[in-house]
């Protein structure tokens, strides 16, 4: 029983305290104070430790399962949906206020046709989405705006969020949606809701709204955007698959590819060198071509494996299962902390470094534990998308500026720099420095 409370205490209470779908300001910024999230790394070290097994049985009113390895996670994320379904109980509970019938909390045919439809309109299987050259249109215009508004130079969360949701509502619904800070607001209020799960009450006439202001803006989105391709996708029941109905995980998930791109910025200014290639990575756009971007890409990918902004993995068994020497029953819950398994010490020497290059020789993806956008069948269908949308901002941002930061601060132990296990992006300041050359 202890260590169950250690486990709830000292690793998921801080997680629900800083909102898993949408952040609480004052809680993440409490959490860096408290240092939360190494706390929380010591003690499922301790557990693993303790118990030498690759995952642990909680004792808890509810059957509860904490990867503890590598070895846990990539069991658990290759079996989705079966025997480990991404629809808990928790996320229908939550999720269902904002997206009820997203592929997210899907399950059976339903969710096979969701998630098709998923990838074609977001073209999973493509490295770059065919809207890049629109996408990269929008950015340059709004990032001109955006560096024109910053205050002596300097980009703040506050600044640079507003230009976000502006770029990702032209990319989503067309330029006309720029300004429709509505959809957006409405979203965020369901998701703060969302924070709370089974403990507030739902608010319907706020979804309704918000159903009814998303069909708005989708009706007349162009070919050109991701809504007029899920919109005008073959899809032979509409309305049990509902086209419409998937969107709003897509703008959610944009809230998260802000932060990374903040806190991506902030590790560039803070390594002069990896900034140098970052910004060859630009002059080389310049030239013509598909967007690539490697170092770019390899960068955001860095930021998301030392703070994921998806903070815990959640399954749910559909059936009873034999795993881990035991048996799980039907209804068991299945925890992964991701930040854990990518900042972990025993699978890799560079666990609490910056090190960018392992995305380019390979090093982070053979590492089971490294999911910065999940992994298996449920692995996220936008994750291309995103690599694209962010990695264009950054260049964006770098084609004319190089980048200072003093809000980073990263630890010096034996000679080696170790990244922060908290950063957070309500206070993260960069200086954009205007180019000399």
């Amino acid at each position: 029983m202890l260590d169950t409370a250690r486990i709830l205490g000292g690793v998921l209470t801080p997680i629900v305290s800083e909102g898993v779908l949408a952040r609480r300001e004052v809680m993440v910024r409490l959490g860096g104070r408290l240092n939360t999230h190494e706390r929380a790394a010591r003690i499922l070290d301790d557990m693993r430790d303790t118990y030498g097994a690759d995952a642990l049985r909680l004792r808890f009113p509810r059957a509860m399962i904490v990867a503890l390895r590598p070895l846990a996670v990539r069991e658990i994320l290759s079996s989705t949906p079966d025997p480990f379904t991404s629809a808990t109980r928790e996320k229908i509970s939550a999720v269902g206020r904002f997206q009820p019938t997203g592929v997210l909390i899907s399950d059976g045919q339903r969710r096979t046709v969701r998630r098709e439809l998923n990838e074609f309109a977001l073209q999973t299987a493509s490295p770059i989405h065919s809207l890049h050259q629109r996408c990269a249109e929008i950015v340059a215009s709004e990032v001109d705006d955006l560096v024109g508004s910053c205050r002596d130079g300097r980009l703040t969360w506050d600044s640079y969020v507003v230009s976000h949701w502006r770029m990702v509502r032209r990319l989503v619904f067309g330029d006309d949606a720029r300004d429709d800070e509505e959809v957006t607001d409405l979203l965020t209020v369901l998701r703060h809701d969302a924070n709370w799960a089974y403990a507030f009450p739902r608010r319907k006439s706020t979804y309704f709204r918000f159903r009814r202001r998303l069909e708005h803006l989708v009706a007349p989105a162009p070919a050109d955007s991701l809504a007029g391709l899920i919109r005008d996708a073959p899809v032979e029941d509409r309305a049990d698959v509902d086209p419409i109905g998937q969107i709003p995980q897509w703008l959610f998930a944009f809230d998260a590819v802000a932060v990374a791109v903040h806190r991506s910025l902030a590790l560039l200014a803070a390594h002069p060198d990896s900034l140098d290639r970052a910004r060859e990575d630009v002059r080389a756009l310049e030239h013509g071509g598909p967007p690539r971007l490697p170092f770019v890409r390899a960068t955001v990918l860095e930021s998301l494996r030392l703070w994921p902004t998806t903070l815990a993995i959640l399954r749910e068994t559909k059936r009873d299962v034999d795993w881990v020497g035991d048996v799980l029953p039907a209804g068991a819950t299945t925890v992964v902390i991701g930040e854990y398994f990518q900042r972990d010490d025993e699978a890799m020497d560079f666990a609490q470094q910056f090190t960018p290059d392992a995305w380019l020789d390979g090093r982070a993806q053979e590492l089971a534990g490294v999911v910065p956008f999940s992994d298996g069948p449920g692995e996220c269908p936008g994750r291309n998308v995103v690599m694209l949308f962010s990695s264009l901002v950054i260049a964006a941002l770098l084609r004319q500026h190089g980048l200072r930061d003093d809000t980073l601060t990263p630890r010096v132990r034996s000679g080696v720099t170790d990244m922060p296990h908290s950063l957070n992006h309500f206070d993260l300041t960069i200086e954009l420095v205007p180019d000399d050359r």
